[in-house]
């Protein structure tokens, strides 16, 4: 189901985060319904198509800060919190923290009473499983002592919002899977791992497994959210699970590369690979990949079905082969993808290259 323009044309809509992979194909999506938009975030990359899009009002500015806030969102119809930061390591950790917890108080407590707003979560709140079996917005959350501050970040936001929700505010959650996808200005978790690995830099597979899916779905199952979703109700917006053995598979079919082999490291070796990337980090001040945070999530299976979104929002995803193939045609199209190094004996060219 596509999004009602009769329902969007001359709304005051603000988006918050607007930048990001998500946020700008929400951002796209609104304009095209004709909505007038507002966009609340960060300073982008100076190549980001929003800093040169007519009709769009650009604020930026900070979620922590209220006095911005309050400008952004201030006599609006529908407000989408999408602001966020992931981080796994060091000074940015705490970062994160404040921009999920004061950036969402922010956000929901100055937004007009009237307003409807979408708060983007994520489906790590709703929780993982040893076996890969399948979750929902109503499954028990099990992880309480996993340390993953992004996990705990999230779910903190999260529990604000449906509180604000039961104290009588207009909002709903949505909860998207791992987004994959083209326009990727700002450099998304998913992205960075497949460039990766189409530069042969990733030759074994994390244990664990990730749902996937196109960025640009859940950018339209936002707007169905707004339109059709019940305050107080979370929506798992994702698309196929897959291990990231498969993943990775995936990743090679699309660019037409034939890896000699992708081993599956156990979690022990992993934790063990971390454990030296950060010592290394401590080093260089540089970001580690993977820190023992990428170690801890990547041991479970993040799978879940969005049966709830589906039947309520009107909600489809599309196949993960055609997100890979556009995300894979993006990033070739803006800078060199081919393995170097030893990466070229392991990523061979396929046999239509």
């Amino acid at each position: 189901m596509e999004p009602d323009r009769r329902y969007w044309e001359g709304k005051r809509v603000c988006v918050t985060g607007g930048t990001g992979l998500l946020g700008y194909q929400v951002v796209c999506a609104l304009h095209a319904v004709g909505a007038e938009v507002c966009v609340l975030a960060l300073p982008p990359r100076g190549e980001h198509p929003l800093l040169r899009a007519p009709g769009i009002e650009m604020i930026l500015g900070d979620v922590r800060d209220p006095e911005q806030v309050r400008r952004a969102v201030s006599d609006r119809d529908v407000v989408f919190h999408l602001a966020g930061v992931v981080a796994v390591w060091g000074s940015a950790l705490q970062r994160m923290r404040d921009v999920h917890a004061i950036g969402t108080k922010n956000v929901l407590e100055l937004t007009p009473r009237s307003a409807r707003v979408v708060m983007t979560s994520s489906v790590v709140t709703v929780g993982a499983t040893e076996d890969g079996s399948s979750l929902d917005e109503d499954s028990p959350f099990r992880l309480e002592s996993l340390k993953i501050d992004y996990v705990h970040a999230k779910r903190s936001a999260e529990r604000f919002a449906l509180d604000h929700a039961k104290a009588g505010g207009d909002v709903v959650i949505t909860n998207p899977g791992y987004l994959v996808g083209p326009e990727d200005f700002e450099r998304s978790v998913m992205g960075r791992f497949a460039v990766r690995y189409w530069r042969g830099m990733i030759p074994v597979a994390p244990p664990g497994g990730v749902n996937l899916v196109d960025v640009r779905d859940v950018a339209r199952g936002h707007l169905l959210a707004a339109e059709r979703g019940v305050a107080g109700r979370r929506y798992i917006l994702g698309g196929e699970n897959k291990s990231f053995a498969e993943f990775m598979t995936d990743l090679a079919a699309v660019a037409d590369l034939r890896p000699r082999a992708t081993p599956v490291l156990p979690w022990w070796g992993l934790a063990a690979l971390a454990g030296c990337s950060e010592c290394r980090a401590f080093v260089t001040r540089r970001h580690p990949y993977p820190s023992l945070q990428h170690a801890r999530l990547n041991r479970y299976y993040w799978y879940y079905h969005s049966t709830r979104a589906a039947d309520e929002l009107g909600y489809e995803a599309r196949p993960l082969s055609q997100s890979l193939g556009d995300t894979f045609r993006w990033f070739s199209a803006r800078k060199r993808l081919r393995p170097r190094g030893a990466g070229r004996w392991w990523m061979r060219p396929g046999r239509a290259a």
